[in-house]
């Protein structure tokens, strides 16, 4: 497996959009395409990561949105249905984090559905105010800080 960067506009963004759009949207009745909920003009701004196959196939993805210098948003992960379970989407998590930090970000947020929160707790992610719904599901905000370390 690899994880890396997607560049937007890809080939592999189109895969992850595609990706996001069946796991995430349609299970709710809702289409990532039709711009009702999910903004996708403002893409190329984010971080886009992915975790791929042997043979090249994105399985997972995950994307992050710079909100400040130190802190950044993260949403829509997502594995794919014959993957999940497996623990690639927790070794694309850390690779993605470890990205981050390398990158000066130190607090991640993020809005975890209730069915996932456990997972976000378990890569030390901490449950922040009252559960709220987003998309129609129950969802709690998250956040992990990073204190830099003494060289």
């Amino acid at each position: 497996m690899q994880y890396r960067l997607i560049d937007h506009g890809s080939e592999a963004y189109q895969e992850s959009l595609n990706l996001r759009h069946q796991i995430l949207r349609v299970p709710l009745g809702m289409d990532l395409f039709d711009g009702s909920y999910d903004d996708l003009s403002n893409e190329s701004r984010y971080y886009h990561f992915g975790a791929f196959s042997d043979d090249g196939e994105l399985v997972s993805s995950v994307l992050g949105i710079p909100t400040s210098n130190q802190e950044v948003r993260i949403k829509q992960m997502v594995v794919s249905k014959d993957q999940q379970n497996m623990g690639v989407g927790k070794r694309l998590f850390m690779a993605f984090e470890a990205y981050l930090l390398n990158l000066g970000f130190q607090v991640f947020l993020l809005h975890a559905r209730m069915s996932a929160h456990g997972f976000y707790l378990n890569m030390g992610y901490t449950i922040v105010g009252d559960e709220f719904e987003e998309v129609g599901l129950p969802h709690y905000k998250m956040r992990k800080t990073f204190v830099p370390t003494e060289s």
